[in-house]
Order: C-alpha cells, then sequence, then structure tokens
C-alpha cells in the first residue's frame, strides 16, 4: 500500500507518514465524516498524580512538570495534596 500514499489526500498522506499506511485506512474505516479534535491534555489526572508520586526524589520538578506538560507550580501543589491523602 507503500504506494496508494500518492492517492491520498494531504491529510491523509502527512497520517500515513506519521502511522503508516494501513493505520491511516483503519483510522479512516472508524472515523470518515467526522470532525475529530485532540485535546492538548494528554495524560489523565490519575495517571499524572501516581506518576508524580513515584518519581519524587528520583527526577527534579522542572523534569517532572516538562514530561507531563505542567508548571512547576502545578506539579508542587499536586506533591502537596499527595501528601495530604
Amino acid at each position: 500500500m507503500g504506494k496508494e500514499k500518492e492517492k491520498f489526500c494531504q491529510l491523509y498522506k502527512e497520517l500515513a507518514e506519521l502511522i503508516g499506511d494501513k493505520e491511516t485506512v483503519k483510522l479512516w474505516e472508524n472515523y470518515q465524516g467526522l470532525t475529530i479534535s485532540f485535546p492538548k491534555k494528554l495524560y489523565s489526572n490519575d495517571y499524572v498524580r501516581s506518576y508524580i508520586n513515584e518519581n519524587i526524589g528520583k527526577k527534579t520538578i522542572k523534569e517532572i512538570a516538562k514530561e507531563v506538560e505542567l508548571s512547576e507550580r502545578r506539579v508542587r501543589q499536586i506533591m502537596n495534596e499527595n501528601k495530604r491523602n
């Protein structure tokens, strides 16, 4: 299906480059006609809390904040909330 990439419209060409032809067709088959937006927030609150707990003392607050895409201030707030619970 590699040569079929040339048949794709621009958006699907870009997707095919990122995830592959077969996966692009799967996405199209399942979601054609829908408008999809991807939230900026990737991780769930529960995951972020557990990630912060697991990495306290292993990584700096700055590193943790960057990895979970939060501010250092918010990471500190979550650390304090976790300590209370």
